[in-house]
């Protein structure tokens, strides 16, 4: 590649092409690795039957210590806006509208966290478990995902919709 080109495109990575929702993004993704270890989960201190992930009397655990699968599929949904503002920077073409995957990896991660939680109970077999502050911020999280996902594919591209389609 000459020196010439890369000064047209604006160099390896041009930050100037990354638009509000790619920054939302990267931070509702750091925002939501950053809850997974924080405390998901709390267990009864009345209550000595209440034990999840071996701990019990009230202390509380992280999705990383309750979870065996679900975190990691948390932590891979956390590389799609990093991954889109990666393309996007780099001026590559896609097939798709900038941020329909990442608005796609929030609603699944917002989904799979409502269902791990409030839709299909607690997990473990125990009794008492209650909702840490780490599950909250982890739904606001993929919520903000989803939100930077569709304003990075609704507001910030040119083509003309058809009226009615978001």
């Amino acid at each position: 590649m000459e020196a010439s080109s890369a000064e047209e495109r604006g160099g390896y990575l041009d930050l100037s092409r990354l638009s509000p929702g790619e920054y939302m993004g990267m931070a509702a993704a750091v925002l939501l690795f950053i809850s997974l270890f924080m405390p998901w989960f709390t267990t009864s201190e009345s209550n000595p039957n209440s034990i999840l992930a071996g701990a019990s009397g009230g202390e509380s655990v992280n999705a990383r210590e309750v979870f065996g699968i679900l975190d990691w599929l948390l932590i891979a949904a956390c590389t799609a806006p990093f991954i889109l503002s990666w393309i996007v920077a780099r001026g590559h073409k896609l097939t798709w509208k900038p941020g329909e995957v990442t608005m796609i990896v929030g609603i699944t991660t917002f989904v799979l966290i409502l269902c791990n939680g409030i839709i299909l109970g607690r997990p473990g077999d125990s009794v008492d478990i209650g909702l840490g502050i780490g599950y909250f911020v982890g739904l606001i999280a993929s919520a903000g995902m989803l939100v930077a996902g569709y304003l990075r594919q609704a507001f910030y591209t040119t083509a003309r919709k058809p009226p009615g389609v978001i």
